[in-house]
């Protein structure tokens, strides 16, 4: 064998083996009291499915675009999907504002390489809230799911001294008004993370864990498989430590208190999923129980049927992106500022 590959796949064993070791561990004592930031008794509980009827919205975006060498194109789509569920099935469905709406565009020029990831993500953001938010209020959905966080990441968040500073701003109001739709309409909003990769939770396990030197660079997800069983979750905990000092969450004024999280393993051959919501609007069991409900479909992909419509119709496909670089190319001809980045355009391969 291979001596890297050897070396990997110990490494890869003794990984494992340790997170088994703590999640064993964990199980016995069973306490989430030593967590600071745990707002439940008990580190593992089980989740029941409950039967489905009413409405339930997923919302997701389609991002796609190019960096020329005089300036940055995007081009964004965001969908909403409706199902009305009766006894746990599907027995209609529609979307928001269609089934394929017009593509969004945006353009920028003077972007560093770091102003060009903010862009990407801000313009995208931007989109999927107000269409959730846009949702809610013609749909009245009993539940909206996001494909992701309910709040704005650390790496969302340009410098003071960014352009897309502005757009930052923008990005903050429409979180701001879908909670408010949402907490008024009485929807529950919930963000479903397919693949964390945060380490919060393992920050609140820390003393718990104490001496275990095998998981100090261990995701949540990636032990939450070994700790949780099919049909149970997480105690639910908060977003952070402290919201109002946070570098993220303070910039969304009392709303930051409200962000709440846990983790949730629908089904035995898939990967645990992180679920967000706002505190006050339902019980965290109820909350579970819904998710559970949704995500258990496949005994391999555990997650919502209608987040995964929503990707699928947002998707925008490579060939989106070029029509529309060809059609500025057929307008300007050639044209200095069109040209692609020599990554993107070498001839020799």
């Amino acid at each position: 064998m291979l001596d890297w590959l050897k070396s990997f796949a110990e490494k890869i064993e003794q990984s494992e083996s340790a997170k088994i070791r703590a999640a064993k561990k964990l199980r016995q004592e069973g306490s989430a009291g030593r967590l600071h930031g745990a707002l439940e008794e008990k580190l593992v509980y089980p989740v029941s499915q409950q039967e489905i009827s009413g409405k339930i919205a997923a919302v997701d975006g389609g991002i796609a675009g190019e960096e020329l060498h005089g300036f940055d194109l995007l081009l964004m789509r965001s969908v909403g999907v409706v199902f009305e569920y009766g006894k746990s099935r599907i027995i209609s469905h529609s979307y928001f504002p269609s089934s394929r709406p017009p593509i969004e565009y945006d353009m920028r020029s003077g972007l560093d390489s770091h102003e060009v990831i903010w862009h990407k993500s801000l313009f995208r953001l931007k989109g999927e809230l107000g269409c959730a938010a846009s949702l809610i209020e013609k749909h009245s959905p009993a539940a909206l799911l996001l494909d992701g966080s309910i709040a704005p990441l650390l790496s969302d968040k340009p410098s003071e001294e960014s352009e897309m500073r502005q757009l930052y701003q923008e990005v903050l109001h429409s979180y701001t008004r879908l909670y408010q739709t949402a907490w008024s309409r009485q929807c529950l909003l919930l963000g479903i993370i397919k693949d964390s990769r945060s380490k919060r939770f393992m920050e609140l396990l820390s003393k718990s864990l104490d001496g275990e030197e095998g998981l100090r660079h261990t995701t949540d997800t990636s032990f939450l498989f070994f700790l949780l069983e099919a049909g149970e979750r997480t105690c639910a905990f908060t977003y952070s430590s402290s919201p109002s000092s946070h570098q993220i969450l303070k910039d969304l004024g009392g709303w930051s208190e409200k962000i709440l999280s846990f983790y949730l393993k629908p089904v035995e051959e898939d990967r645990p999923l992180r679920v967000e919501f706002l505190a006050g609007q339902k019980a965290f069991g109820e909350v579970a129980s819904l998710v559970h409900s949704l995500s258990c479909m496949h005994k391999a992909y555990a997650y919502p049927a209608a987040l995964i419509e929503a990707d699928l119709r947002a998707a925008l496909r490579e060939e989106e992106a070029d029509g529309a670089y060809a059609k500025l190319f057929f307008r300007l001809g050639k044209r200095a500022s069109l040209y692609r980045l020599r990554r993107n355009s070498r001839p020799f391969r």
